[in-house]
Formats: C-alpha cells, sequence, structure tokens
C-alpha cells in the first residue's frame, strides 16, 4: 500500500525494527534515474551499511549503520558521530570526561533519544547516556531533525536520534571487538546470538577502563579520567504469524575518577584534603516488554503495546575543594499503546495513549551553604491521533495530543509535516510544531557545576516540588534531497533549514558573574531562538573511492550576561570531509578532517594582571582535527589502527585560575591531543 511506504517507522509496535536493516551487509544495486524518472544506468557497489539519506517518510532521515561505527573505532555512542555533521559532540568540561551532544545548536536535553523505539535518556539519564552505550554493539541509528510525530511524545524539539543494538538474525553467533590505545584505555565487547526453535535472543556483554591519563596541559590536572565501566544486556524476540514480542533488559555500571596527578605518576591521582578530586558512580537499569498484535491477515491494521520500567542513580563529588557533593535517583514507569489502521481511500490513522510514573529525588551540598533536597513523584497521561494523507506528490501527516502532566496541568501539541515528490530524486519535506520538555535543573548542569562558583537559581518563586516551568518552544524547517549522477557514479545532495523559537527558557548563565552560575527561567523576547542550515554531498569517485563533504551554519542566541548573545561554546561554521578507499582485498583506508570554527566563551577572570575582577570576553581559536584508519577483513577476522587528532591540536587551559576561583568548565577543543590505537573484531557465522 502506497501509504505504508511513506510513514515513518511505526513506532513502539517496530516489533521487528527496521534498524535490523541496517545490520546486515548487503550489496547494493544504485538505480539513477532521470527528471521523469527513467533508469538511465545501474551500477553494482559493494556496501556494509554505510551513512545514508532516507526520505521514503517524513522528513529526510540520516541513518547510520554498523560500518559507520567501524570508522570513529572507539568507542561509545556519544563518540560514534565524528562522521556526520548533523550531531555535533564536545567535551562537557575539563574534568569529567563526559560527552554532551547537540542537535540544531541544542544540548542532548532537547532532542528525543530512543532505544528501539522506547523512550531512553530521559531525566536524570540525559547527560551521560550516551558514554555508556557501547558503539560496537549498535547496529544502527536513525536521526531526524526538526520537531517530531506526536507518537514519539511531546518532547523532542530539535528533532529525535533513536538507535538500536544489534538484533539481526544475519549476525554472526559471535561478535567480539578489542581496543586499545596509546593513552591508557581499553575495551572489550561481546554480542551473543542464540536461535531457539521460536526465539532469537542477543546478548551484550561489556567492560572498558582508563587504566592512565595525561596531563598535555602541564597544569596538574589530568586530561581525562580514571574509569572503570561495566554493561550487560539481552534482546530476546518472540516471533508469530499473529503476534510479536521482545523483551530485553540492560544494566550498567561506571565508575569515574579525575583531578590532580603527577608528573610521571599518571596512573595515580593526588589525593589529600587541599587536593581537587572529581568522582563519579552512574548506575542504570532497565527491562521492557513489547507486545504487537495484527488484526487482519495483511497485518495493516495492528495494536501495539509497550512496557517499560527503569532506575537511574548518580553519586558524585563534583569538587573536593569545596565539598560539592551531588546525589539523584530516579524510578521510571512508561507504558504506551499505538492502535494503527489500514489504509481507506489514501488515508491512515494511528491513535494512542501513553502513560508515565516517575519517582524524582536529587540533593546539592556544598560548603557555599548550599544545602538542596528535592524529592517528588509526579505522573504523565496523554492520548494522540494522527491522520496521514498521500497524493500523487503531495504527502501530509496532521497530528495532535493532549496530555496531563501532575505538575504542569493540561496541554496541548500541534505538528504538522509535509512532503512534495517533484520526481523519485527530488524531494522536499518540510515540518513544524511546538515541543516542550521538563526541565531536571541540577542533573543536566553537571558540567556547570564543576567550580567554585556558587549555584544559583534565581526563580526560587517559579520552582514547584523542585521543577521550573516547562520549556517550551516552536521548531519549523525545510529540506530538500537531491539524488543524481556525479563522475558517473550516483550522488545525493541534501540541503536543510531549521529555526527554533523559544516561548520559555530556561539558561545557565556564567556570564553574569564570575562568582557564580545562575539558573534563570525566561519567557517572551528574553527567550532565545537559533538558526541551523547545513548542506551534505555523499558520492563516490570510484566504485570502492566513496567521500562525504559537509558544511553546517549555526546561530544560536540566548540571555546571557544580561544581553542577548551568542550561546557559548558552539562553532558557527563547521565542516567535515571524509574519504575512504577499498582495495579488492578489502583494505579500508578512512580519512576525516573535521574544521570547527571560534566559539564563543563566557566572560571570564584573567589572574595573570593580577585583577581578578577582570570580566574579559573571549572566544577559543578556530581548530582542525585530523582522524586517519587503516582497516583489513581477513576471513573471520578485522584488523583495524588509526590515529585520532593526527595534527596534535591540544587546549592548554580547559580549567581557568587553578588556585584561584578554579572553574573546569572552559573545555572548548580536545584536551589530551594525539591519540594511537589498534584493536581487532573476530565474528564466528
Amino acid at each position: 500500500m502506497r501509504a505504508r511506504r511513506f510513514l515513518i517507522v511505526t513506532l513502539y509496535i517496530s516489533l521487528t525494527t527496521t534498524e535490523n536493516i541496517l545490520q546486515a551487509q548487503h550489496r547494493t544495486d544504485s538505480v539513477a534515474t532521470d527528471s521523469n524518472g527513467s533508469r538511465i544506468g545501474t551500477i553494482e557497489i559493494n556496501s556494509k551499511s554505510n551513512a545514508r539519506f532516507d526520505s521514503k517518510g517524513m522528513g529526510i532521515k540520516e541513518i547510520l549503520g554498523e560500518e559507520e561505527f567501524k570508522k570513529a573505532a572507539c568507542c561509545t555512542l556519544s563518540e560514534s558521530f565524528e562522521l556526520t555533521n548533523t550531531v555535533e559532540v564536545s567535551n562537557s568540561d575539563g574534568v569529567s570526561g563526559m560527552k554532551q551532544i547537540e542537535l540544531l545548536g541544542l544540548h542532548s536535553k532537547y532532542v528525543g533519544m530512543t532505544r528501539e523505539n522506547m523512550p531512553t535518556a530521559e531525566g536524570i539519564s540525559s547527560i551521560n547516556m550516551l558514554s555508556n552505550i557501547p558503539g560496537p554493539m549498535v547496529g544502527g541509528v536513525h536521526i531526524s531533525k526538526g520537531i517530531g510525530s506526536v507518537t514519539s511524545g511531546w518532547d523532542g524539539i530539535t528533532g529525535g536520534l533513536n538507535f538500536a543494538m544489534k538484533s539481526d538474525l544475519k549476525d554472526p553467533r559471535l561478535f567480539f571487538n578489542a581496543y586499545s590505545n596509546n593513552q591508557g584505555r581499553n575495551e572489550f565487547n561481546a554480542v551473543l546470538k542464540s536461535l531457539g526453535k521460536r526465539t532469537l535472543s542477543h546478548t551484550y556483554l561489556h567492560r572498558g577502563n582508563q587504566f592512565s591519563t595525561t596531563d598535555m596541559g602541564h597544569d596538574g590536572y589530568s586530561d581525562m579520567p580514571l574509569y572503570t565501566r561495566y554493561v550487560i544486556g539481552n534482546h530476546t524476540q518472540i516471533p508469530n504469524k499473529k503476534w510479536e514480542m521482545q523483551i530485553g533488559s540492560l544494566f550498567w555500571l561506571d565508575k569515574r575518577n579525575a583531578g590532580e596527578v603527577e608528573h610521571g605518576k599518571w596512573g595515580q591521582l593526588i589525593s589529600g584534603d587541599n587536593r581537587f578530586h572529581f568522582k563519579l558512580n552512574e548506575q542504570h537499569g532497565d527491562v521492557y516488554l513489547k507486545y504487537g498484535r495484527f488484526l487482519n491477515e495483511v497485518g495493516s491494521r495492528s495494536i501495539g503495546n509497550v512496557f517499560k520500567v527503569s532506575h537511574h542513580q548518580i553519586d558524585a563529588g563534583l569538587n573536593s575543594l569545596i565539598h560539592r557533593n551531588f546525589n539523584a535517583n530516579e524510578t521510571r514507569l512508561h507504558y504506551s499503546l499505538l492502535y494503527q489502521t489500514p489504509e481507506i481511500d489514501e488515508k491512515q490513522t494511528k491513535s494512542g495513549i501513553q502513560v508515565n510514573v516517575v519517582n524524582w529525588r536529587e540533593s546539592l551540598i556544598d560548603t557555599h551553604n548550599l544545602n538542596w533536597n528535592f524529592e517528588h513523584t509526579f505522573a504523565e497521561i496523554g492520548g494522540f491521533h494522527e491522520w496521514v494523507f498521500e497524493g500523487e506528490h503531495w504527502s501530509w501527516v496532521a497530528g495532535g495530543r493532549i496530555d496531563y502532566h501532575s505538575l504542569y496541568g493540561v496541554f496541548a501539541t500541534p505538528r504538522l509535516h509535509g512532503k512534495y515528490t517533484i520526481n523519485p530524486n527530488n524531494k522536499i519535506n518540510f515540518q513544524g510544531g511546538i515541543g516542550r520538555r521538563t526541565p531536571f535543573i541540577l542533573s543536566e548542569n553537571l558540567n556547570n557545576l564543576v567550580n567554585n562558583r556558587s549555584i544559583i537559581i534565581a526563580d526560587t518563586g517559579l520552582l514547584n516540588n523542585g521543577f521550573l516551568p516547562q520549556e517550551k518552544a516552536w521548531n519549523g524547517g525545510i529540506s530538500y534531497l537531491k539524488n543524481f549522477i556525479l563522475f558517473d557514479y550516483p550522488a545525493s545532495f541534501v540541503i536543510d533549514g531549521f529555526y527554533t523559537k523559544f516561548l520559555s527558557q530556561i539558561i545557565t548563565d556564567r556570564d553574569e558573574n564570575l562568582d557564580q552560575v545562575i539558573i534563570r527561567y525566561y519567557n517572551g523576547n528574553r527567550a532565545g531562538s537559533n538558526l541551523a542550515v547545513q548542506l551534505d554531498l555523499n558520492g563516490y569517485f570510484h566504485r570502492r573511492f566513496t567521500y562525504r563533504l559537509s558544511y553546517r551554519y549555526l546561530h544560536s542566541e540566548g540571555f546571557y550576561g544580561g544581553i542577548m548573545q551568542l550561546q557559548p561554546f558552539q562553532s558557527k561554521h563547521r565542516g567535515i570531509v571524509f574519504l575512504q578507499y577499498q582495495t579488492r582485498n578489502n583494505w579500508y583506508f578512512d580519512w576525516v578532517c573535521q574544521i570547527n570554527g571560534a566559539k564563543r566563551l563566557p566572560y571570564f577572570s584573567n589572574p595573570n594582571i593580577g585583577i581578578i575582577s577582570t570580566w574579559m570576553p573571549g572566544y577559543s581559536t578556530t581548530y582542525t582535527v585530523l582522524n586517519i584508519q587503516i582497516r583489513k577483513d581477513w576471513k573471520q577476522w578485522e584488523f583495524y589502527t588509526g590515529t585520532e587528532n593526527l595534527l596534535n591540536v591540544n587546549q592548554n587551559n580547559p580549567i581557568l585560575d587553578v588556585g584561584g576561583k578554579f572553574d573546569a568548565g572552559y573545555a572548548w577543543g580536545p584536551t589530551n591531543g594525539r591519540t594511537a590505537y589498534f584493536g581487532f573484531r573476530w565474528k564466528i557465522k
């Protein structure tokens, strides 16, 4: 049926997820057509699930397959976006080693993150979840920009990121990956597949650690934390002609320590009451059940259910100098139901309900007389309906939902997606709608708390059981995809632009006062906005020589330091060039170059001139990161080696005013210099 070919992957009922397609190594016949859709050539290309743009649904999705993660060999999902401009990854601070991702210029808390179309990275887990998902265990990632479908919830202001663990029937019986680098990091991953008479099961095992560290800036502080991480999980599928079921679980433990180091003894940290020390212990566990039933023989009428329970806990000593300690735990219960009707007169509908119950606690104390303890249990329940229309050239998805939140009352969420198909090779997509998010003001700001500043919530009168009012924003965008022939090989060109305007926004302000981190709530004209424009060109110089060129422009403003100015730590201009050459006997040569424009830094004091109260606006330098990698496939083995940050670009001062005010929140670039690594993958098919 035509409507089913262009719908976004049905959320929550997608028991045999589309990401499984990404995991299979396959041979693709790439067909180019003229403006009338007639075939003008077929070119056979050997592919192993490379990155691509998909316009079959509403909106253009960027799909990253298993092969894409091999090109960015290390190590977690948050470190697997080196080759795309859609998602930007950066250090959250100069101490913790935590990575933060951005989409359309806004932090991950504004991105609707899902694992196999189930909500994940919510609440207190949002800042560090992707840093604890091993990249080699992931089978595929879908990235969509802009406001999403109402079936996925009322959040996801800037887009969605959905990933799936390896769970395909074509996966090897055993997959094992080992990685080691010259800076004391080791990673070991294993995925075991078992096939029963009526079940398909995957078990995930991971252990990673950083047993040594460096001090490239010679400031006496570790460039990265010492850590140990364990992950264990399972995903079991039980198919049937009339129904399908999936049962799964995921548990992980992350312990990390950072602080002052003695030169030549980087495997250990200096202890003492007057020494800076950072520690973070994080634990997560979740279990889920998906059950879907087909209500007719062709499967076009169906009903799906998802049950998920998760628990997340953080115990952190953020700054031993002022005894700043943070503790949080959160238990979530999620249930969703989705009912899909078949196509009737080129129309289709999806309806459903979602229920969330959250028990949450956060506490923050330090010697600045700070003693915050927040605890609350809240519930959310909502219903949604989506209408799908498809014509010869125009396609529409109009949706709306009504939700009740025990803290924020009743609110509505309208969204609209459209697509105009000029011909099979030229498509225009546009979308718009409103999104919301519930702020977790402490856990979302851990990177802003690793300093000696006082923490101020400016609008305590707005606090409701520890929560400030919701953030709300309109998001609209347009994108264009063209497939064509270039250098006698198929190529794709994508250009898109998205604008986000906040109606209400929470700003963490480090510009207003050198001694404070101020958390403020703004609405109206003082709420920020951002514009993101991106161009991508993918193609082939030769059947075994691929290229990818990308440029992104970003203008993101917020009310910082009492004026509307650029959001800190963001490059206005960013470019990526990626090249890969594959030989006939399966040698792979990968080369990626990232060019990052200057980033605005929060106002800071300059202790070098002896006037600690002097405010100095600043910008980082423009810097280039160059990575290379060589891989070799040999029977059931794959060996790889490479160098990240080949030019040895290094920020020497991610921590400002050491021995004085001490602020570790000025990391704008690489802090650990050049990294050489080696690893291998082993498969039993």
